[in-house]
């Protein structure tokens, strides 16, 4: 029998479309995540305050790049610092923030002045990647933890940035800290996520492993287990104050609201802007880096490393309630290492390290470093000396090129 080959092509791509649309009915790829996002991040309460307060965060952020006068103080942060050689090697924190903010205003600088210092000391795109501070991809599969493993991810970074490596037990985070409050068919909220880790410390993986991705609750089982504490907290309250944070602790942890365009997006490095109307629930990721030039945060996700860059995506400032005040922590780590060094044989003991130079830049070379302390120490500017200090665990060397070791 002779078949019309036009004919034949018209039924083939007839055919082709309905198995298509069948397929996008069934769900693609990625709905079993988008089928067991968090409620509680996606209710109508929580998605009408995120909304608000991160158009008001950006709102903020526009307004103070478009005001002239705050732009003219970001200006005499950056001519005061222009000349500075250890510039690049201060930790961007709030004593440094602080520190700089004097030298330039004077003794008592206002809330604004910290604000242009902060926003003349950060550059204008950071990857905490490329510092080393972001561990693996994980995934969370059918279970609605995703507040449990953006957190786990932000404490790993966190440690990270400080130079210890630790894989959290996601577990642990949920089913335990959160036991009578979170549930795969429910999820979480950021904060009391939080809250529960800096009162409580974390597990590590090994001892208490995650098993819930078919979507099973997990019972706790972490009575063995040995916690690492010394976590506090962070909260914020501008776009920059993230980003501080971010180049510091190497990552926040943030919830944000899910339309249906989000299931297959974010490959090729690709920023999510919403399109879709269709909200499907709530989710909550680590925010690792920005770019100012896209005006997007850099995120880690835990739906593998398959979806969207390697598991990493991109979504411009303020859209979905992303970096909402409410929904958007932090930490900063002290106390118990996670694993500390194995005993080895003694020894002979180190010679004690040489005392640190210390005084003023009164009799100082230009452009010299004179240790005030073991933590602090001048840069001796001549058009007025410049205050710094060294990030934590390390000490003044006196050293123009390595001024903190």
């Amino acid at each position: 029998m002779l078949v019309n080959a036009g004919f034949a092509l018209t039924v083939f791509l007839a055919l082709s479309g309905a198995v298509e649309g069948a397929r996008t009915k069934k769900g693609g790829k990625w709905s079993k995540y988008m089928k067991s996002l968090d409620k509680v991040i996606g209710s109508a309460e929580n998605t009408a305050r995120m909304s608000t307060e991160a158009k008001s965060l950006y709102k903020a952020y526009v307004a103070n790049k478009k005001d002239a006068s705050f732009q003219s103080l970001v200006s005499q942060v950056k001519n005061k610092t222009a000349s500075s050689k250890v510039a690049a090697k201060v930790v961007v924190n709030d004593q440094s923030v602080k520190n700089i903010a004097t030298q330039v205003f004077g003794s008592n600088p206002s809330a604004k002045h910290i604000a242009a210092t902060r926003a003349a000391m950060l550059p204008s795109s950071w990857d905490s990647r490329n510092s080393g501070w972001v561990s693996a991809v994980k995934d969370q599969g059918q279970c609605g933890s995703c507040v449990a493993f953006s957190s786990a991810a932000t404490v790993e970074s966190t440690f990270l940035s400080q130079g210890t490596t630790i894989d959290v037990s996601e577990a642990d985070i949920f089913f335990c800290l959160a036991a009578g409050q979170a549930q795969c068919s429910t999820g979480w909220e950021p904060d009391a996520a939080a809250s529960a880790i800096s009162q409580n410390g974390v597990v590590t993986e090994d001892c208490f492993p995650y098993t819930a991705g078919t979507g099973q609750d997990q019972q706790c089982n972490d009575s063995n287990c040995q916690r690492t504490g010394g976590i506090s907290e962070a909260s914020f309250g501008s776009v920059d104050e993230i980003k501080q944070h971010i180049m510091t602790y190497g990552a926040v942890f943030t919830g944000f609201t899910v339309y249906s365009d989000f299931d297959n997006c974010c490959t090729n490095n690709q920023i999510y802007m919403q399109q879709s109307n269709q909200q499907v629930g709530g989710h909550a990721v680590s925010i690792v880096g920005w770019d100012e030039g896209n005006q997007a945060w850099l995120c880690k996700n835990s739906w593998t490393a398959s979806w969207g860059t390697d598991g990493f995506f991109w979504i411009g400032y303020g859209q979905c309630g992303i970096g909402a005040t409410s929904q958007t922590f932090g930490f900063a780590v002290s106390g118990n290492n996670p694993n500390p060094p194995s005993p080895g044989p003694p020894g002979p003991p180190s010679p004690p390290p040489p005392p640190p130079p210390s005084g003023d830049c009164t009799n100082a070379d230009p452009y010299s470093i004179v240790c005030i302390d073991s933590s602090d120490f001048w840069y001796c500017d001549p058009a007025g000396p410049m205050e710094y200090s060294c990030p934590d665990g390390s000490s003044c060397t006196g050293d123009i090129n390595n001024p903190c070791q």
